[in-house]
């Protein structure tokens, strides 16, 4: 375990604890570990790829080395982009969140009994994005809301889709992008905390004030960053 990696659980740690209520801070778990040595099985692993599904750098490079065949790496990618074409023509702008298939590729079984790969691209390609001053935020809300209207299709009679029950999740634009393990750890807990209310308070978040969106912390009353 490098410094570095072990500053990034620390600061989403604290960040959860101090941001998130009870209700959701119970279904998650902080582990030290590797991809490649972790020895948990998730439904979907998160993937802060860029926006053309290339997976062959960063995590994403992690994520095709132990979850695409030996003799067929590209089969990832491949898989992937056969969704981004259909759902975007091929570029999925960052911060969106595309849940990818597995069942059915080269991919699938896998040593993770991982079915989706959900991407969410933290840039175009491989670049500093610390310009970009919610990227984090924006991605973690997509992955939260694709993960919810999956799992009420597959709640519904006849659907053949699964529920997505666990979710493996690394920093995301921690490597190339920049983004520091403190920005990336507040608004990651930040995300989850608001996207939690607004399952909450359905009444609030289908008639916002200005009131109400300027006293949350990405729209200028309150750091967004540190």
């Amino acid at each position: 375990m490098t410094i570095e990696f072990t500053l990034f659980v620390d600061q989403w740690r604290q960040s959860f604890f101090a941001l998130i209520p009870d209700e959701v801070r119970d279904r998650v778990s902080f582990v030290h570990t590797s991809l490649q040595q972790s020895n948990t099985t998730f439904d979907c692993i998160v993937s802060p790829a860029n926006s053309f599904g290339r997976f062959d750098g960063g995590y994403g490079l992690a994520a095709y080395i132990v979850l695409a065949p030996a003799d067929d790496l590209e089969a990832l990618t491949r898989a992937a982009q056969t969704v981004l074409y259909q759902r975007w023509r091929g570029f999925a702008p960052p911060g969106t969140c595309t849940l990818i298939p597995l069942t059915g590729t080269p991919c699938h079984p896998n040593p993770y009994d991982c079915r989706y790969i959900a991407l969410c691209p933290t840039m175009r390609f491989p670049s500093n994005v610390t310009w970009h001053k919610e990227i984090v935020y924006n991605c973690v809300w997509s992955l939260l809301v694709a993960i919810d209207e999956h799992n009420a299709r597959a709640a519904e009679k006849d659907s053949g889709l699964a529920p997505i029950a666990s979710v493996g999740m690394t920093g995301l634009a921690t490597g190339v992008g920049r983004v520091s393990p403190a920005v990336c750890a507040r608004q990651t807990a930040l995300a989850f905390a608001h996207n939690q209310d607004a399952k909450n308070r359905p009444e609030k978040w289908s008639s916002l004030s200005w009131d109400d969106i300027l006293e949350m912390p990405l729209n200028g009353r309150l750091p967004m960053d540190g």
